[in-house]
């Protein structure tokens, strides 16, 4: 009796009995059968994706938002800094000082500067702080002091201090008159970060307290200290004014009084003038470099189509008929026994 044999050659394709595989029809059944094929991503609603260019893109368009506020905020606010200055010179030089419509003028146009700033959000959040520092992320935040708590005052006296806020929050400040202030102030702000407050050493010795402008507007004349005699009085509570960390818009005030305090006025004046133009230079800069960003990440965020997906599908599909061909083959030796195949050849 002859004996024939078929050989199947691998295709290297890796079959386990844990994995489920699916065989393709062949190339005439899915030229008849592609009429009737359903179409791919038919949703009316875009299913969920992440892309990170795509969320990079989101950020950037935001920022540029943001800084796009700051930059005209800050040219609003400059303006009436400038008209300020003009007065407080125009009152030195004629000695006009006192009059009424120059009290009105200044008091109008630091009132339209806190509008401004007010006004400059993005998201419900500040752009531009007190200081007029572009912080798009941390404009809302106020930093002040306790004149007479620092750390270099009476450095070598032990004494405890209580702090007490509004809503009857209270943390206490332990001077042991030997350890390191930095260390005083670390396990103070440990005591403080559940009150929604944070404190940090400035560079003079003095304890520096962050706050939101919120709070920080209703602690404002309502924080009491008790000492114990050394740095503060003892047995009674001293109710303390925040001094603002640096100075702001908030804090802006005009002596009129004479020319030296018109001189003083016209120094503060030029400062915050100063950080206008720095913050809008940082600003015009920040939203160059963003733009620029924004157009590669463009570039980069490009989507498929439900079209283009559809139509790499078939040409998987296309190609995948030796693929198929391959399981065809192995199944019929598999299942089909050894004298059928033969007898099968002969015909």
């Amino acid at each position: 009796m002859a004996m024939s044999t078929i050989e199947v050659r691998p295709h290297n394709v890796a079959l386990t009995t844990h994995s489920q595989t699916s065989i393709s029809p062949s190339r005439s059944a899915q030229s008849h059968s592609e009429g009737h094929r359903p179409k791919l991503l038919t949703h009316n609603n875009a299913p969920a994706s992440f892309s990170v260019s795509g969320m990079l893109l989101t950020q950037g368009q935001q920022n540029a938002t943001s800084v796009q506020i700051a930059v005209r905020s800050y040219q609003l606010v400059g303006g009436e800094l400038s008209k300020i200055k003009q007065g407080l010179t125009s009152a030195m030089q004629l000695g006009s000082a006192q009059s009424p419509s120059l009290q009105q003028g200044l008091l109008a146009a630091k009132k339209t500067i806190e509008q401004t700033l007010e006004a400059a959000r993005f998201d419900g959040k500040k752009v531009i702080d007190n200081q007029l520092e572009l912080k798009i992320n941390r404009a809302d935040l106020r930093r002040f002091s306790i004149p007479g708590l620092d750390i270099n005052r009476l450095s070598d006296k032990a004494e405890q201090i209580r702090l007490d806020f509004p809503q009857g929050h209270s943390v206490m400040v332990e001077f042991d008159g030997q350890s390191d202030g930095s260390q005083v102030v670390k396990m103070l702000d440990r005591s403080l970060i559940p009150l929604g407050l944070r404190a940090s050493l400035s560079q003079q010795g003095s304890i520096i307290f962050e706050a939101s402008e919120k709070a920080y507007g209703q602690m404002h004349k309502q924080v009491r200290v008790t000492g114990q005699g050394h740095r503060f009085p003892a047995g009674q509570s001293n109710i303390m004014t925040l001094q603002a960390e640096p100075e702001g818009i908030a804090e802006l005030s005009f002596d009129l009084g004479s020319r030296e305090g018109l001189k003083r006025s016209i120094a503060k004046v030029n400062k915050l003038l100063w950080q206008t133009r720095t913050g809008l230079e940082q600003a015009n800069s920040i939203k160059a470099e963003l733009n620029g960003q924004i157009q590669t990440l463009h570039q980069q965020a490009s989507v498929i189509s439900p079209d283009q997906v559809e139509e790499k599908f078939k040409t998987l599909n296309l190609h995948s008929g030796s693929f198929s061909s391959a399981l065809m083959a192995l199944s019929a030796q598999a299942n089909v026994k050894r004298h059928s195949v033969v007898a099968l050849l002969r015909n």
